[in-house]
């Protein structure tokens, strides 16, 4: 199966210009609403079998209108072995209202199944903490747990399909399942590189004490990598 950049990028216009039409930001009269969620990777192949990522992202909601705040992260992964590696992430985001920071820390694990298939799982523990801008207003500590599973096709070379479910739960909250991720993708590998991500989340929310929320998430993630090498040690004369 071929698909080239022009057919890619027309389902990539197509999917966004769909949902800017159906979805409004959430009431309780209206409980739905489309986001936005556009980002920039910048991806360091370590020695060893490290991993480190910087992330930026803009996120926008209310039929994708508003903005909704920036996000800064900075994970460091580590392969373990041929199948599980440890997680851990660092991320701080910038709203109108506050800023809040969230530490993150798990596993995953993958296998290959054939040429075509992959499959994967991950677990992962969030602390958030909240601070206000307001006076007054004390700050907001959560903590949340949550598992993925992910299966990945191989189109072609250049062109990869995906799909992944993941319940996320807040310890104390209002309902045993806080939010819901149901999410399918695109990715498109531009080089050696450079990759393109194109997403769509369907999320319901259970947060809410009176109703319960639906989000539908568009976006897309764009990615670089760079190999860096380890320095190999000069023998000295003696």
């Amino acid at each position: 199966m071929q698909l080239n950049m022009k057919k890619f990028i027309g389902l990539t216009m197509l999917m966004l210009m769909t949902s800017f039409s159906i979805f409004a930001q959430t009431s309780r009269t209206d409980p739905q609403d489309t986001e936005g969620w556009y980002s920039a990777s910048l991806k360091l192949d370590l020695p060893r079998k490290w991993e480190s990522n910087l992330t930026c992202e803009e996120r926008f909601y209310n039929n994708l209108k508003t903005g909704y705040g920036t996000y800064v992260s900075l994970g460091l992964t580590k392969k373990v072995s041929k199948y599980i590696g440890f997680t851990g992430e660092y991320r701080i985001a910038a709203f109108n209202y506050g800023i809040t920071h969230r530490y993150t820390f798990g596993l995953e694990a993958t296998k290959k199944v054939n040429k075509k298939w992959d499959l994967s799982g991950r677990i992962l523990l969030q602390n958030r903490v909240q601070d206000s801008y307001e006076p007054g207003i004390a700050s907001d500590k959560s903590l949340f747990w949550r598992v993925r599973g992910l299966a990945k096709y191989e189109i072609n070379k250049k062109l990869d399909a995906y799909a992944s479910v993941e319940p996320i739960m807040m310890v104390g909250g209002n309902s045993f399942v806080d939010n819901w991720r149901s999410a399918i993708g695109l990715k498109y590998k531009l080089n050696k590189k450079a990759k393109f991500d194109l997403f769509y989340i369907y999320r319901p929310d259970y947060g809410k004490k009176t109703y319960n929320r639906i989000f539908h998430i568009v976006g897309f993630n764009f990615s670089y990598t760079l190999k860096v090498k380890e320095k190999k040690k000069k023998n000295g004369k003696s």
